[in-house]
């Protein structure tokens, strides 16, 4: 062979082997296996199980060993690496830890105030955490709560979110700015059931984005409290996600007022005390529609019906009581005239 294609050749494999990406292994754990090895027969040394075993794991030999030993107590001499003829031998399984990849810093925006019931946090480096109180939630957090779980967080500028059970609400944009000013917003994806807001300093700014998008509608507000579920059409003790067949949304207005702007800049403007629904065809407020069993909680609703507006009754039936007597009093000034 020429030797400069040999030199070349040589040079080349070792470029490959020096630029190669190298998996190290942080540590390493040995784990319980579901393998075993039935019957243990005469002259068979667990050295010799170990390299027919592990022919590939050298290194971690002396680990394997002492690791065996310990899981079968019973398959050796005692004090002594000697295996009893007859018994069987349970395997371990090596697990390699290794090094975790460079993880995308996070921004802190709020905590866990109250929980009641099991919600986990899914950030987004695809970690998964499961939520007490005082847990911190960063910007990109995907919050889920389970059937029967009620999770309320504080955001750093002063909001409050209450997700209901059976919930997924993803933080999907928090930034919060020095005088709440045109950079700083509020964006939050509904993805199912459903959440009572309140606003804080993002909310309440004139400048400040701030959007709840649910799929069906997206709210807009400054300064406000509501509530909001996606439902199985009127049924909302059913709880839907936001793409699933028949999903609808359903708004009440506790407190100052909310708009809800369709994809198609549709947009309808809620005052306190009503209530409102989106579906991908309609988005309107319901004056006459009663509130869905299921939608709002006890105080939810006692809040809503206080705020109610309340209509003034006119005084018809007073009115109709003295028209009535002044007939009677004429008739009997009549009587005594003739």
């Amino acid at each position: 062979m020429n030797k400069n294609l040999l030199f070349t050749l040589l040079l080349t494999l070792m470029s490959y082997a020096v630029f190669q990406p190298v998996a190290t292994a942080a540590s390493v754990e040995l784990v319980p296996s579901s393998r075993v090895i039935l019957k243990i027969t005469e002259g068979m040394t667990i050295d010799d199980i170990i390299r027919r075993v592990y022919p590939k794991d050298k290194d971690l030999w002396t680990q394997i060993k002492q690791k065996l030993i310990e899981s079968n107590p019973n398959s050796f001499v005692q004090y002594s690496d000697r295996l009893i003829p007859g018994l069987r031998l349970k395997l371990v399984d090596i697990k390699r830890i290794y090094e975790e990849e460079e993880l995308t810093p996070k921004i802190k925006v709020g905590y866990v105030a109250q929980l009641g019931g099991s919600a986990i946090a899914r950030d987004i480096n695809g970690r998964v955490q499961h939520l007490t109180i005082n847990s911190q939630i960063f910007e990109g957090d995907r919050l889920e709560t389970e059937m029967g779980a009620r999770l309320y967080i504080l955001m750093d500028d002063g909001a409050e979110v209450h997700l209901k059970e059976d919930s997924v609400l993803k933080i999907s944009e928090y930034v919060i700015t020095a005088g709440y000013d045109k950079n700083s917003s509020s964006i939050l994806d509904l993805l199912r059931g459903g959440l009572r807001k309140i606003t804080g300093a993002i909310g309440a700014s004139a400048f400040a984005n701030y959007q709840v998008q649910t799929g069906l509608a997206t709210i807009g507000i400054r300064g406000t409290e509501y509530v909001i579920k996606l439902c199985k059409d009127d049924d909302c003790t059913q709880t839907l996600s936001r793409n699933d067949p028949g999903a609808k949304l359903h708004a009440v207005v506790l407190k100052g007022s909310i708009t809800l702007t369709t994809d198609e800049d549709v947009q309808i403007l809620m005052a306190m005390g009503e209530y409102g629904t989106a579906t991908p065809e309609v988005l309107v407020v319901e004056d006459e529609a009663p509130i869905p069993v299921g939608f709002l909680d006890v105080d939810e609703a006692q809040q809503f019906n206080t705020n109610l507006p309340q209509k003034v009754e006119q005084p018809i039936e007073k009115e109709s009581s003295d028209s009535t007597w002044m007939w009677v009093v004429g008739l009997l000034l009549l009587a005594v005239g003739i």
